[in-house]
């Protein structure tokens, strides 16, 4: 199973990835300046990542497929790594709404 980690950023920021159960990095979270942020995001992560409507595809412009995790705002709350393919793509957010319910948090900072 995969796991939220809590990681320090430069200048003292915080942020949480979600990684799969062989460590690559599945989302990441914007920077925040406390902890206590980074739980209240992993918890909206949890909630709006068991939702298909909340995920945007996307194209880089170098034409490589990634996505991002959205609010019920519409809030951009996480984006995903770079694939090297729209199919590794969808496979990436099946995994992240399987993962992301019960991930366990692990704090690296």
């Amino acid at each position: 199973m995969g796991k939220f980690v809590i990681i320090r950023k430069t200048a003292g920021k915080f942020q949480v990835q979600l990684k799969s159960k062989a460590g690559a990095v599945l989302l990441s979270s914007e920077e925040y300046t406390t902890k206590i942020s980074c739980k209240k995001a992993i918890e909206s992560f949890r909630t709006h990542a068991k939702q298909p409507d909340k995920y945007q595809k996307k194209i880089s412009t170098d034409w490589e497929p990634y996505f991002h995790l959205r609010s019920s705002h519409g809030k951009v709350i996480a984006t995903s790594a770079i694939f090297p393919s729209t199919l590794s793509r969808e496979q990436a957010i099946k995994r992240v709404q399987r993962i992301a319910p019960n991930a366990v948090v692990q704090d690296q900072s």
